[in-house]
């Protein structure tokens, strides 16, 4: 068994307005090792409140560490209440299009 616990805060960048986001990281991990390519049953494999880790050779603590890491991170950090980049001080929104409706319904 491999008890993996990993905590402290990332600086991420906000997908909707690209500011810094302090997201706390809280890892707690309980890894079963197995050596590879040993017999699991379909129960076992079902299992979803054990891991396992098939180890062969040395294992690589600095990556599983990183691995462990990424899959808890969000694929899209966000705020919970933010803008766009430049919505503030924009003004007036101009539709591309404003002049195109002009045009609908005359002839040719």
């Amino acid at each position: 068994m491999l008890h993996l616990e990993v905590s402290g805060s990332l600086p991420l960048a906000c997908q909707r307005c690209l500011e810094a986001i302090l997201f706390n990281l809280d890892v707690d991990t309980l890894l079963e090792l197995l050596p590879e390519g040993a017999e699991m049953s379909q129960d076992e494999l079902e299992d979803d409140t054990r891991d396992f880790l098939p180890v062969a050779g040395k294992l690589d603590v600095a990556e599983l560490v990183e691995d462990e890491i990424l899959l808890v991170l969000p694929v899209a950090p966000r705020h919970e209440r933010c803008g766009l980049p430049g919505t503030a001080d924009a003004g007036e929104r101009i539709n591309p299009f404003a002049q195109l409706a002009g045009l609908r319904g005359k002839p040719n």
